[in-house]
């Protein structure tokens, strides 16, 4: 299985989060939002260069900045 940034994602693709590197307080928002590691995500769209990220967790979208979506791996489904 492949593993790559949620940055690097195509729109459409899926898989779980294996590891997220960030601060103590980046992690949490995220967890906050339901996203950690184990976690199944879609990624739905990318806006122009290097905008935000839009992904989909349990049938909610969030949306976050690329440089965030950068340090968030993903094991792609295959």
């Amino acid at each position: 299985m492949k593993t790559v940034s949620l940055a690097e994602m195509k729109t459409g693709e899926s898989g779980r989060v294996k590891k997220i590197y960030g601060g103590r307080g980046m992690v949490a928002r995220l967890q906050a939002l339901g996203l950690h590691p184990g976690k199944r995500v879609t990624k739905v769209s990318t806006f122009f260069q290097k905008g935000p990220v839009v992904v989909e967790i349990d049938r909610s979208r969030v949306a976050m900045g690329y440089g965030r979506a950068n340090r968030i791996f993903v094991e792609i489904d295959n």
